[in-house]
């Protein structure tokens, strides 16, 4: 299915950099994002991670007014750390993280909607959402929100500029 054709199945992805997980850190774009969602996906990591889950969590009590958006939780797939070719260990991992997006936004809202997901720092730099999101098929539309990055907030916390003069 082409690009276009997609688009026309109704289905859009929005990444919401959500920062270091601080509510207050959040940007306006992000709360209206969330807001904006019909279906919010809640990654699992194991139980050595389930702080992640939980600060997602609590982000999305904080700011969601939508009362009819579904938060849903899902197992993240593992990336298989014993391939040789760590290239097509990441690769294959990708593609099972692409698999288990789509069959949730498949078992949760069909071919209509927006799908939402709370990514740490800023999607664009960070993160492999974005390759994993243009793995789907069909391709949604894909919106980006960014983020407050961990050099912006450490810079601001020690009132540190990024720059010198000159």
């Amino acid at each position: 299915m082409t690009s276009s054709a997609a688009h026309q199945a109704g289905i859009a992805l929005s990444l919401i950099g959500i920062g270091c997980g601080d509510p207050e850190q959040l940007t306006l774009a992000a709360i209206r994002a969330i807001n904006a969602a019909d279906l919010i996906l809640i990654p699992r990591k194991g139980d050595e991670k389930s702080e992640l889950a939980g600060l997602r969590r609590a982000i999305c009590a904080d700011v969601l007014t939508n009362n009819t958006a579904r938060v849903v939780e899902f197992d993240l797939p593992k990336r298989n750390a014993s391939e040789q070719d760590y290239r097509r260990g990441v690769d294959d991992w990708h593609d099972a993280v692409a698999a288990t997006w789509s069959r949730e936004i498949d078992n949760h809202l069909g071919n209509k909607g927006r799908v939402a997901l709370l990514i740490w720092g800023d999607p664009s730099l960070y993160d492999s959402s974005l390759r994993i999101a243009r793995r789907l098929d069909p391709l949604p539309e894909i919106e980006v929100v960014p983020g407050v990055t961990s050099i912006q907030a450490l810079c601001a916390a020690h009132a540190l500029p990024v720059n010198d003069i000159g």
